[in-house]
């Protein structure tokens, strides 16, 4: 039975100002099939999403859709209708009930008419599809995953025929992404295509039909079921230009006591070899884990989770035990989690008192000492200007919030921070921001380990590398 196709790109060239953005892409993705888009960046990855939201005009080359060309904006707009773009934002409305969302926010019916009539039939499609979803409860009740399934049986409802689907690993836990691509693989079956398009590399792929590679706005691989043993040669191609992402830190590393601050001795760790490592201070640690979306083979360690089986953990030539995060704090062990402008920061405060809250454990009695809370203004001094650090933090800019939470750590000076996928969440703005606010962090002399599973991430600053995967462990 020949494969009806959806979408296809033919040898797309796409410029601006003398700037190329793509540079001979080839895809195509077939009806009832899920297709992996791997792109070597973040940047490349926003413009293919601006090239199928019809915001990137080709320069060269041939777009179909359903086996139509597109040459006008009139079959764009009929390609958009049908499609549904389902990423880490929120994609549903709070205040309605998850019925509410699929059936009448979905824009075929009109808002006015009852929705509980609507519904009548919908236990059984649920049962069918094997979801157990609370109709009735608002739908910011609900976990990111069961979130993200609503914008799923929303997009079928709607009559959308593909769903383009990105970052989602960044908001869901490993069963929640499992029971997504669970009704994927359902949906997938009654005739929807789905692209889902990642920089990172993660078991989802074991979803897909067909995986295309795009680097350098190039296509540079292709493969289908069958020829998955061969994605090991494609990740080399991306390991290859790695150390190039970022231009060595102009850092003042002779001011730097480039004492050993972490060791691991023959550290064995649950169902991996035994990892031997060491991190100086003012370096640099990019641990990559490939086999798990929430990092859990090495994260749990460090926040005194679990306990390793056998060897040592060294902190400045001591033998240490993770205990907790709270912990580590106190020993010189700092945290900034995957999300820290939406779990790390308190809405309701100001800038100044925020911070000055932020860094009082290292002062008794800080927050009530006023000369303690004028030091603190100094020291922000050329970092926030006056406005900035009155006004309220849910006010102020993403910017700012950010260095709300690095400049606390390289005030308090912590020996390690552990930064859990950092630009996970951040555009690419933000992404350059973070870049130089970890640079400020490592010439205050603060190691940095970056926990992350997504390979782009993990090579943006240039250090050592541990990659885990498949159970072994890689050093270089």
């Amino acid at each position: 039975m020949m494969k009806k196709e959806v979408i296809r790109y033919e040898n797309i060239h796409c410029s601006m100002d003398g700037q190329a953005y793509l540079n001979g892409l080839f895809f195509r993705a077939f009806e009832g099939e899920i297709c992996c888009v791997i792109v070597n960046n973040t940047i490349e990855k926003e413009y293919f999403l601006q090239l199928l939201y019809g915001n990137l005009k080709p320069g060269y080359g041939w777009s179909y859709y359903k086996g139509e060309k597109i040459v006008s904006s009139k079959i764009q707009e009929q390609m958009l209708k049908q499609t549904a773009f389902i990423g880490r934002n929120k994609g549903i409305f709070s205040e309605l009930s998850v019925a509410e969302n699929i059936f009448v926010a979905s824009g075929r019916v009109p808002f006015w008419r009852r929705v509980n009539p609507l519904c009548r039939h919908a236990p059984k499609l649920l049962m069918d599809w094997d979801i157990s979803i609370p109709l009735l409860a608002k739908a910011h009740m609900l976990d990111p995953g069961m979130q993200k399934q609503a914008e799923l049986m929303r997009a079928y409802v709607s009559g959308c025929s593909l769903a383009v689907i990105t970052d989602i690993e960044m908001i869901m836990t490993e069963e929640q992404l499992k029971n997504f691509f669970a009704l994927v693989t359902k949906l997938k079956e009654r005739g929807m295509t789905f692209l889902y398009i990642v920089n990172s590399s993660t078991k989802l792929y074991r979803y897909a039909d067909e995986i295309t590679i795009i680097k350098n706005g190039r296509t540079i691989g292709h493969m289908n079921r069958e020829d998955f043993s061969k994605f090991q040669t494609y990740m080399k191609l991306f390991e290859k230009t790695r150390k190039n992402t970022l231009k060595r830190n102009d850092l003042l590393q002779k001011q730097i006591d480039k004492k050993t601050v972490l060791e691991f001795q023959n550290v064995k760790l649950p169902d991996l070899p035994a990892l031997n490592l060491s991190l100086n201070a003012g370096e640099v640690l990019n641990i990559l884990d490939l086999d798990s979306a929430e990092c859990r083979n090495i994260l749990p360690i460090l926040q005194g989770e679990c306990r390793f089986e056998a060897g040592k953990i060294l902190l400045n030539g001591k033998e240490y035990s993770f205990q907790s995060v709270h912990q580590s704090i106190r020993d010189g062990i700092a945290f900034i989690e995957a999300r820290p402008m939406e779990e790390m920061l308190f809405a309701d405060m100001t800038v100044l008192d925020q911070m000055t809250f932020m860094i009082q454990q290292n002062k008794k009695k800080f927050f009530l000492r006023k000369k303690y809370r004028k030091m603190t203004r100094y020291l922000l001094d050329g970092i926030f200007n006056e406005e900035e650090l009155m006004m309220k933090t849910y006010t102020v800019s993403d910017e700012c919030k950010l260095k709300l939470l690095y400049y606390r750590w390289i005030f308090v000076r912590p020996q390690i921070l552990v930064c859990i996928k950092p630009f996970s969440s951040v555009d690419f703005q933000m992404r350059q921001i973070t870049i130089n606010l970890l640079k400020e962090v490592l010439k205050s002399g603060i190691s940095v380990i970056i926990i992350t599973n997504q390979i782009a991430e993990a090579y943006t600053m240039e250090g050592k590398n541990i990659t885990f995967h498949n159970g072994a462990i890689a050093m270089d």
